[in-house]
């Protein structure tokens, strides 16, 4: 464990190492992807539970010109996922310590993949208490616990000068806390944007260098959703999958595809021509994950 507290940051007083804004590199960078209208950009998706649902996904994706970020939570996930990355079009990989399972034991694998510059960005990480379980149950000991693990992976992203994936549910409170460390990082990018317009713009405020991923929730009319799409700055707004979750109706799961879906809403929505939000989007993605063009 103690690779862990090397990355804990001076602005947390029960952790005590430093955290510096030295830049990383980040691994498969895009390539230029001109003007083509099939331009999809996903922020979030999971190959291996995908791989579980539909063994043959890589033989379907939505375009040439489609870019992911791939998140894992465990070390074999990971492994298989890096696997999964050279069958499809270039991406970008993460790994965080989900908030619904917040434990240590891949603590040091996290943080010697930051080290090594085999991750592009931390994630997801952030904070859940939706439901019912005694684990989601927002009570002091569970926030303690969550609010550890964010902590950890908040300074680790802020040391090594990576954009951190925020997932947040019945949360935001606590994410908005935070805002001092979150002004030095590179990039935020919140997953599935639960929040209103308001919240987002508070971040914002803050000078907190925040994205807002919208997925297949705007595809059912998600009030709060839609409200931030509809009203927040342009440069600001990913599209993701979470493939394959959150499956739109009549799906069984969420497949890569749906990203087409999700990009004809979000230029819909803002009365943008599909092209222009297609490129719009591939525009925000280099820049929330620190790619180069």
């Amino acid at each position: 464990m103690q690779i862990i507290f090397q990355y804990l940051s001076r602005d947390f007083p029960h952790f005590f190492a430093g955290a510096s804004l030295e830049r990383a590199s980040t691994i498969d960078r895009l390539a230029g992807f001109g003007n083509n209208e099939s331009v999809y950009s996903d922020a979030h998706l999971h190959l291996d539970d995908l791989l579980e649902r539909d063994p043959e996904f890589f033989l379907r994706m939505p375009s040439p010109d489609w870019r992911g970020a791939v998140v894992a939570h465990d070390i074999e996930e990971f492994n298989r996922s890096e696997a999964l990355r050279r069958k499809i079009p270039e991406t970008i990989a993460g790994f965080g310590i989900h908030p619904q399972a917040p434990q240590w034991d891949t603590a040091d694998f996290l943080a010697t993949l930051a080290e090594q510059k085999k991750i592009g960005f931390i994630g997801e990480a952030g904070f859940d208490f939706f439901g019912d379980r005694p684990e989601r149950v927002r009570n002091e000991e569970n926030i303690d616990r969550q609010r550890r693990v964010f902590e950890f992976q908040l300074a680790l992203a802020a040391h090594h000068g990576l954009p951190l994936l925020i997932h947040a549910r019945k949360a935001m409170d606590l994410v908005l806390g935070y805002g001092k460390e979150m002004r030095k990082l590179p990039a935020v990018i919140f997953h599935g944007w639960p929040g209103r317009l308001q919240e987002a713009e508070s971040l914002l405020g803050k000078g907190i260098p925040a994205y807002f991923s919208f997925g297949t929730p705007i595809l059912r009319g998600a009030k709060h959703a839609i409200e931030t799409c509809d009203g927040l700055s342009a440069d600001r707004i990913l599209s993701e999958t979470d493939a394959p979750w959150q499956p739109p109706a009549g799906a069984l799961w969420t497949n890569p595809w749906h990203i087409a879906a999700v990009v004809e809403v979000i230029a819909s929505r803002r009365n943008m021509d599909l092209e222009a939000a297609s490129l719009l989007l591939r525009e925000n993605f280099i820049k929330a994950f620190g790619l180069k063009e």
